[in-house]
């Protein structure tokens, strides 16, 4: 065998066995992960929505008063509708939106920390050998450019990622020199370096750096308080709209 059939031995993507082990993993984490998401943000959304119907029915009829008065009255009836069913909507779906991707990453915090890192690194190499420039860098033994060039350029952008893993990803690394690890491994593994001993090395890094506050229960703090603001506006509506 020669050098660049060895080289690319190393770096080439993992046999079908492997990839369907993977990706069996991954669906578990793309899943949950967009089961939490969707349910935590459709739920805060639903919950927000609901109070304010509720509010506008008991102060529909003092609205309905506001209109017939005219100037005045009628900008107090429109601010109340516009309140009720835009601004606070819009909040609600902000901290459904913020709690539901707490939820998510706790998810992943908890049951996947590494396999969330071992994704990114299966994502990048198969951006790398779909590249025919960058695959010729692994194939020739040119690991300088790749990690030097190729993984800094991989990690600004995260181009092939699925959207919600991108954004979990990029909470785990905010405190993490992704690209210090990736050097690391190269100058520990040396000659054994493979995708497999990287994928290894950097998840298992990776995973033990992940902040401790990142693995903690989401909170409802921000939803509590936006209900609370929700319910000083309706009993100001109730004083004011008399």
């Amino acid at each position: 065998m020669s050098e660049n059939e060895k080289q690319e031995s190393k770096f080439a993507p993992s046999n079908w066995k492997d990839k369907l082990g993977g990706s069996a993993n991954i669906l578990k984490i793309t899943t949950g992960s967009a089961w939490r998401y969707i349910s935590r943000l459709i739920g805060v959304l639903l919950l927000g929505i609901t109070v304010n119907i509720i509010f506008f029915i008991f102060l529909q009829d003092k609205i309905d008063f506001q209109f017939g008065k005219g100037g005045l009255g009628s900008l107090l009836a429109i601010a109340a509708i516009g309140f009720l069913f835009l601004i606070f909507p819009a909040a609600y779906f902000f901290v459904g939106h913020k709690h539901a991707l707490q939820s998510v990453i706790y998810y992943i915090g908890n049951h996947f920390k590494k396999g969330i890192f071992e994704y990114f690194i299966d994502k990048l190499f198969d951006f790398a050998n779909k590249k025919p420039a960058i695959k010729a860098q692994l194939e020739n033994d040119k690991t300088d450019d790749f990690f030097s060039t190729t993984v800094p350029e991989y990690v600004e952008k995260l181009e092939n990622m699925n959207g919600t893993l991108k954004r979990v990803f990029k909470k785990f690394t905010g405190n993490i020199d992704i690209l210090g690890l990736f050097s690391s491994a190269r100058n520990e593994l040396g000659g054994s370096l493979s995708l497999d001993n990287l994928k290894n090395y950097v998840s298992e890094k990776a995973a033990e750096k992940v902040p401790i506050p990142m693995l903690s229960k989401p909170s409802w703090a921000w939803t509590i308080a936006v209900m609370f603001v929700n319910i000083l506006f309706f009993a100001t509506c109730l004083i004011f709209l008399a």
